[in-house]
């Protein structure tokens, strides 16, 4: 078997995503899934390797198209050159439908059109591009008759119709949406397999047995070049040795001595590097390099600061903002290698991880009522809105918490404003009026793509979009 993309036939087997085996070339990098033979013709190809990589470049003649609803979603260049280089047909039309007249989207039309999009302007009105979406992706098969395979971008729950009308024209359709964390989700709609990439980091975040692969390789890499670095190592210290005229003091945590100026070198020496002297099996000499310790907490105000990074680390992790005491403790011990009760006591604090946060001015903390456990959260000077960005970012994490239990995920808003007054200690509207946003909290919620409303006469209701 060979990649269609460059021919090479140095692959790996990369998962089975509804029991078909899907491969990744090692040269190229480009992923592609079994294909089975169709017919006796197909079987009779699929044996002879020449007319099969004849088969394979015949395959990319043709181009794909990207319609892009660019009020439900916005992708930048980076992950433009990502979803080309997942069609096996080059990205050659790009189209980008939304109301050109809104003041939000003024710069973006420009960067848009400079990138060779095709700007298609709608009314403004809920669904007005998804409705000219639908209209167009629906005559692409006229349109462009070398059209192979189409993006769909957009969260919109409307464009499956179009993903439907677009597959049944016989066009390979992948749907590209957005979820939380700034993370696209492409789907291929015809092989079912589902690819993730990060807009923050810029790159695809590879399926659960390809991580362990790249995990395994990296860490071989690296224990190669560990054992290439000791080698050097040992081999300079011995130029090193000789040249200084140094000897080793063979007990364990020996220092450097030298015949002359033995003070001078030893002072520039343990400024470095601090070396160890052990004898193995085969009574060569190794060093080994000790490492250099990081700083310490070396007071209460020092433990505080890491205490309030910690907390705010696990409330953006746990979406809630009471944070158990043991969940502390425990992330405490995986940063610090000691339990707090041990960083107490090296400072001569005494007393728990509760009385010490419920000593202190940046935290708040409580009892769970139904387990009787500590619970922590920061004080509401420490938990200050910046941005829009921010307040986006708070507000989905308080949805998240909220519609935890409630079994159709949706919440009254009300009841966001409470929770957020609660947490933050000011409401949402002084917020936004803080923020200058000018714009009211709902149409705020429906300018984001995070959350869907629902409207009951007067009372709006919330839910995390559904990606």
């Amino acid at each position: 078997m060979k990649c269609p993309t460059c021919g090479s036939t140095s692959l790996r087997k990369n998962g089975r995503p509804n029991n078909r085996q899907r491969y990744r070339c090692k040269d190229c990098g480009r992923q592609f899934m079994e294909k089975f033979p169709t017919s006796k013709i197909d079987q009779e190809i699929s044996v002879n390797q020449s007319e099969s990589t004849t088969l394979a470049e015949a395959s990319g003649a043709g181009i794909a198209i990207l319609l892009l609803d660019v009020e439900n979603l916005k992708i930048d260049v980076n992950a433009e050159k990502f979803l080309a280089s997942i069609s096996e047909y080059s990205l050659q039309v790009k189209i980008a439908f939304a109301n050109w007249k809104n003041s939000s989207l003024s710069k973006y039309d420009a960067e848009l059109f400079d990138r060779g999009y095709q700007l298609i302007h709608v009314p403004e009105g809920k669904n007005s591009a998804d409705a000219q979406m639908m209209s167009m992706g629906a005559a692409i098969g006229r349109q462009y008759s070398d059209a192979k395979a189409v993006f769909v971008c957009s969260s919109d729950w409307l464009l499956t119709h179009l993903c439907n009308s677009l597959q049944n024209q016989g066009l390979t359709v992948y749907r590209v949406k957005r979820q939380s964390n700034n993370i696209l989700s492409i789907e291929n709609r015809n092989t079912l397999e589902v690819r993730h990439y990060s807009l923050e980091i810029t790159t695809e975040i590879p399926q659960l047995e390809e991580f362990v692969e790249r995990i395994q390789e990296l860490l071989q890499m690296e224990n190669e070049s560990i054992s290439q670095r000791k080698s050097q190592l040992s081999a300079v210290a011995d130029l090193f040795q000789k040249r200084c005229e140094i000897s080793w003091d063979k007990q364990a945590n020996s220092r450097f001595y030298s015949n002359h100026n033995q003070d001078n070198l030893q002072q520039v020496v343990s400024q470095k590097l601090d070396f160890e002297i052990i004898e193995n099996t085969v009574t060569e000499q190794t060093i080994h390099v000790k490492s250099i310790s990081a700083p310490w907490i070396t007071s209460r105000s020092e433990l505080e600061e890491e205490l309030v990074k910690i907390m705010t680390e696990l409330i953006e992790e746990t979406y809630q903002h009471l944070i158990p005491s043991q969940v502390i403790n425990q992330k405490i011990t995986q940063i610090f290698g000691n339990d707090f009760q041990k960083i107490l006591a090296d400072l001569k604090i005494y007393g728990t991880l509760e009385k010490f946060m419920h000593n202190s001015a940046k935290f708040r903390v409580q009892k769970n009522p139904v387990t009787d456990d500590y619970q922590v959260s920061l004080a509401h000077n420490l938990q200050v809105i910046m941005s829009a960005q921010q307040l986006e970012k708070a507000l989905v994490r308080i949805v998240k918490m909220l519609t935890n239990n409630t079994p159709n995920n949706y919440i009254s808003t009300s009841n966001i404003s409470t929770e957020f007054k609660k947490q933050y200690g000011s409401s949402i509207n002084d917020t936004i009026k803080k923020l200058q946003l000018n714009t009211k909290f709902i149409d705020f919620l429906k300018s984001s793509d995070y959350f869907n409303i629902k409207q009951f006469g007067t009372v709006y209701q919330v839910a995390i979009a559904d990606y």
